[in-house]
């Protein structure tokens, strides 16, 4: 629950919903081809808004560092709920031991700088976190959680 959003809800994805997952991802155009919630240090969940599925967002962690993965569904879209997904997932990512979160934002820039993200030199990167955006490190955004 969101101050914005009350009846916001982020439930772990259950192993049959990888498929949802990955077809949201492609429907938006992001990368989608990693999405294996059994892989170690993978964590993901499926957001509902009044029983109603309105997004998927994943963490994956790297140490202190966490790679941030949101897609709101398409007919929820301009309504505050990316925001207070993203805001669920940073308090997941504290929880998991994550200091800084790491997003390539995909066209998203403007979205993610209002959520406190800047643009990440690729030679800040640490290294867990730069193998996983190869050929797109130019463009990831970071914010400090914890």
């Amino acid at each position: 629950m969101t101050a914005t959003h009350r009846n916001l809800l982020w439930l772990p994805l259950a192993r049959f919903e990888r498929d949802a997952v990955r077809s949201a991802l492609q429907r938006s155009g992001l990368r989608s081809d990693d999405v294996d919630v059994d892989a170690p240090g993978r964590w993901f969940w499926r957001f509902e808004e009044d029983d109603v599925p309105v997004g998927f967002g994943g963490i994956e962690v790297a140490g202190d560092a966490g790679l941030l993965r949101l897609v709101t569904l398409p007919l929820v879209r301009h309504r505050g709920l990316g925001g207070a997904m993203a805001e669920a997932l940073e308090g997941e990512a504290v929880a998991l031991g994550c200091k800084d979160l790491y997003v390539a934002p995909s066209g998203e820039d403007a979205f993610f700088g209002d959520l406190g993200y800047a643009p990440c030199p690729p030679d800040a990167l640490p290294p867990a976190v730069a193998a996983r955006f190869p050929g797109a490190a130019a463009a990831v955004m970071t914010k400090r959680v914890g």
